[in-house]
Formats: C-alpha cells, sequence, structure tokens
C-alpha cells in the first residue's frame, strides 16, 4: 500500500512538470524570442520585424534581428542615443578572432557583415554588435573562437604591454589561417625591446620591400615607419618537425613577418599559413 503511494506521488509530480513545461513552451511561442531585451538598450517586440536562428545548441546560440523599418527616420537618433549613452554598448571593436562569428546567409552562402557604423556589446557572455547603417542587431551567446596568448613573439618578451589588438582566425586540422597582432608599449618598454632587437640575429634594420609589408593590411602606417627592426621568414606546414626548418621556397605554405617601430613603441607581427 505505502509502496502503491509512493508511485502515485511520483505520478502526480510528473504529471505537475509536464504540465509546467508545456504552459512554459506555449508562453514562449507566444511571446517569441526575447533575447534582445538583455542588452540594454529598451528594444521591444514591435522593435523588431523578424529574426533568424542560425546556430542554437547546449553550447552557442547565434541569431540575427532585424530592427523595424520605421527606425529608419527621427527613430534612428534616439537609438543611437540609446547606444551611445549605455555603459554597456561602445564603439571599441571587437578583435577579429570575434568579428568572425558574425555572419549572414543568403542562399547558403555566407557573407560578413557590413563594419561600418557599428556598436559592440561584451558581457555576461554575450557579445552582440548592433549596426546602426542596415537596422540590425547580431546577437551570439557562448564560448568566442580561442586564439593563442603569446608570452614571447620573435625573441620579444610581450608579458608587459600596455595596449593589444588580437586578429585571429585559424581553423581545419592543421590549425592553419592567419595571427595579426598589434602591441603597443610604454616608452620604458619600448626602449628595452628595441635595446634586446640589436642584439637579436631574427632583426634586422633593413627595411623589407612594400610588397611584404602590405600584409599589414589593417596599419598602413608601417609602411612609413622611418625607425624599425624587421623580420621576415617563410613557414612551411607540415606535421615534419624536421621539415618545419628544411623546405624550399616552392615547399613554403606562408609567411612570419615582425616590424617594430622604434619612435611609437609598437610590435606588429603577421603569420600566415594555408
Amino acid at each position: 500500500m505505502k509502496n502503491k503511494k509512493t508511485f502515485l506521488h511520483i505520478l502526480l509530480i510528473l504529471a505537475a512538470i509536464i504540465i509546467v513545461s508545456f504552459i512554459s513552451i506555449k508562453v514562449s511561442s507566444i511571446n517569441g524570442d526575447r533575447d534582445y531585451q538583455k542588452l540594454g538598450i529598451n528594444l521591444d517586440s514591435y522593435d523588431i520585424s523578424y529574426y533568424t536562428v542560425y546556430n542554437k545548441d547546449i553550447f552557442t546560440e547565434y541569431k540575427v534581428y532585424k530592427i523595424s523599418n520605421y527606425y529608419e527616420s527621427k527613430k534612428v537618433d534616439e537609438l543611437k542615443e540609446k547606444l551611445e549613452n549605455s555603459d554597456d554598448w561602445s564603439r571599441n571593436k571587437f578583435y577579429e578572432y570575434k568579428m568572425v562569428m558574425f555572419y549572414e546567409k543568403e542562399e547558403n552562402k555566407i557573407s560578413r557583415i557590413d563594419r561600418e557604423n557599428l556598436y559592440y556589446y561584451d558581457k555576461n557572455g554575450i557579445n552582440a554588435i548592433f549596426d546602426l547603417k542596415n537596422l540590425k542587431l547580431y546577437y551570439y551567446k557562448g564560448i568566442p573562437f580561442y586564439h593563442t596568448d603569446f608570452n614571447e613573439i620573435l625573441g620579444v618578451n610581450i608579458k608587459n604591454y600596455a595596449s593589444r589588438e588580437i586578429y585571429s582566425v585559424r581553423g581545419g586540422l592543421q590549425y592553419d589561417g592567419m595571427d595579426y597582432y598589434v602591441y603597443n608599449f610604454t616608452e620604458e618598454k619600448g626602449k628595452e625591446i628595441a635595446n634586446s632587437l640589436d642584439k637579436n640575429e631574427k632583426w634586422n634594420k633593413n627595411r623589407l620591400e612594400d610588397g611584404k609589408l602590405d600584409n599589414f593590411i589593417y596599419n598602413p602606417e608601417v609602411l612609413t615607419i622611418q625607425n624599425g627592426y624587421y623580420h621576415y621568414e617563410l613557414v612551411c606546414r607540415t606535421s615534419y618537425e624536421n621539415k618545419k626548418k628544411n623546405f624550399t621556397e616552392e615547399e613554403a605554405t606562408g609567411c612570419e613577418i615582425g616590424v617594430y617601430d622604434v619612435d611609437k613603441n609598437i610590435l606588429y607581427y603577421y603569420w600566415e599559413s594555408i
């Protein structure tokens, strides 16, 4: 008798859980997606024309909201003011390894987002971008792509940098792609680096030709450096350690470039293998 009561009690609990879950699902379907309300700019359902879910699993959630067209008039200025005055949104762009998370698809073809007039959000495990030009909100929740965080680059100790920009996009079985780093140092640290490079065989003061320096597409000021140190080396993608050091120019799969601006205390680093 006792076992029967226990069994009935368990059944009632399970039934209650199913009913509550069903109600939650119905409410969710009625209200629709409301993740945009977590971003501190007071958007409501009538502000959203539609949204597209590109990925949703236990690890990652990525979607794109299209803002209602009535914002194309006076409302755009109101929205811009919200973004400008928010403590959570800023013009400080994401590193490139984060930017590759944001995309759209048209006929199964991936297209990258317009880089003009963007605001950025990074809080509580959520990365979001508001495209004020095209009135779109990009929402990403999950673990961003990992980037390599070096302590040393080409013999330069970079741990005590003042600021840095990271553009790192890699993937595939061979982990090919690109590393593109820019490190800013204090004047004191900069002098220390310059002294060390003067004794480093990997670096010299001979300026590289423009064709090689053109790889620094995000920092064209590299072409105008007056007082610098330079490093250039071909690299070979291979799983054989000996082959990495002994290969012909035809076998090279990419290159590694280092430029240090002595006057501005900036280290530019580029690595690519395809």
